[in-house]
């Protein structure tokens, strides 16, 4: 497998220190404002979906089979929050998809990116157009991983697929906006991000481990936009910042 995972997760650190630059903490400051009202609001629910959810489930189980509840229901329980908590993450990345655009696009401007003019409503409707694309590549896959839960034995390695999975949208997703400043169609993205398929997944990692922290995943999304649009920024061999070239020059 190609890149490298401790790569990937500088680039989320060099993220979270770039939002202290001059001209960038304005871009920075919606994108905290709307994760603070949003990620509260959705983990206030998913607390209260899975509460009721374990006591229905604990009411099914016959009291001969009380044993194999206490075995599966971690599993199901990390399977169900990872998944919930990243549904809500993708949900949170339509919503946010003009604000996010506008922060990745700055800090492509000040990396030196030659980006085309382009109007606010452009930009927003090109941006939440993409994030749908996303989505319909995400919603199957998602479902599939649902499904393994359910499946015996196969569900003991559902939480780690999931999390890999995870580790890789995350990355995907935030790592697209460079992509998409430069109308990189999505196909030629998932192909560029293959080629370093374990820059993408430390990168993701960080941030999807990071975000199931309270307060710090307030802080999660602008941070990892900033690092995503650095890992992909241009140089003076590579003016496209085309992230497969630029990561294999560092």
């Amino acid at each position: 497998m190609q890149g490298n995972f401790l790569l990937g997760v500088r680039y989320f650190f060099d993220g979270v220190k770039y939002m202290r630059q001059p001209g960038i903490k304005r871009y920075v400051a919606l994108p905290i404002l709307f994760n603070i009202i949003l990620v509260g609001a959705a983990s206030w629910w998913g607390v209260t979906l899975i509460t009721d959810w374990m006591s229905d489930l604990a009411q099914w189980f016959p009291s001969w089979l009380s044993w194999l509840y206490w075995i599966l229901m971690p599993l199901l329980v990390i399977t169900f929050v990872i998944a919930l908590a990243y549904f809500f993450s993708t949900f949170l990345m339509i919503l946010m998809a003009p604000i996010n655009g506008l922060l990745s696009e700055k800090v492509d401007l000040l990396e030196g990116a030659k980006l085309p003019p382009e109007s606010l409503w452009s930009m927003t409707k090109r941006t939440v157009f993409r994030e749908l694309v996303k989505l319909g590549y995400l919603i199957p896959r998602y479902l599939i991983i649902m499904l393994l839960s359910f499946v015996p034995l196969v569900q003991l390695a559902v939480p780690f697929i999931a999390m890999v999975f995870a580790s890789w949208v995350m990355g995907m997703q935030y790592i697209d906006y460079s992509f998409d400043n430069r109308k990189i169609h999505f196909k030629e993205t998932k192909a560029a991000l293959h080629q370093d398929r374990l820059t993408v997944l430390g990168f993701g990692a960080t941030a999807a481990v990071l975000f199931t922290i309270p307060v710090v995943n307030w802080f999660v999304m602008p941070a990892a936009i900033i690092g995503a649009t650095l890992m992909n920024k241009p140089n003076d061999i590579d003016k496209s910042g085309v992230l497969s070239n630029q990561v294999v020059k560092r």
